[in-house]
């Protein structure tokens, strides 16, 4: 009996190891496959697997341009919020810092969730494990001053705002 009651043990630590941590957490009024949903967590190759952008961009926190890699965020909340209006995001990283980003303003730029730095999976030391990318360099000088807090990196909660159309 102790036999049995310890090997179920090990298999159960098994599974949760194997398990792959949570990286991102979006909330709001969603909808995938026919299925209503407040809450969806993503692992980073769930993250991985989803439809991806890439963005050539410099930007204040690096010397010279960047390739970054990650969903396609217009595309992520179409598939969720395709029956419901973004009006904006609140965006919450693990450094505590979190910012209210008006949808409208920054989706004709189609930003993406970057977890991919010049080929390289960031890691939460250079600003990872997602960073909110926009092209900054192609944004006006009035513009880059606006979404330079916008670029949340560290990001971990996306909570959606959003209205019926």
């Amino acid at each position: 009996m102790r036999l049995i009651g310890g090997v179920l043990m090990l298999l159960l630590s098994w599974q949760a190891l194997a398990a792959e941590p949570v990286v991102l957490t979006l909330y709001g009024d969603m909808r995938l496959d026919g299925r209503q949903y407040e809450r969806i967590d993503y692992s980073l190759s769930e993250l991985q697997a989803l439809p991806q952008g890439k963005i050539i961009t410099a930007h204040p926190w690096v010397s010279e341009p960047h390739q970054y890699r990650g969903p396609d965020l217009v595309l992520l909340l179409g598939q969720l919020f395709g029956h419901r209006r973004v009006t904006s995001l609140y965006l919450e990283a693990l450094n505590g810092f979190s910012v209210t980003v008006d949808w409208s303003q920054v989706a004709p730029f189609s930003p993406i969730l970057a977890w991919q730095d010049n080929g390289r999976v960031m890691s939460r030391r250079n600003k990872g494990p997602l960073w909110l990318m926009l092209p900054f360099d192609r944004l006006s000088e009035t513009q880059q001053a606006n979404f330079r807090h916008f670029m949340a990196w560290q990001l971990r909660v996306i909570r959606v705002h959003s209205e019926p159309e």
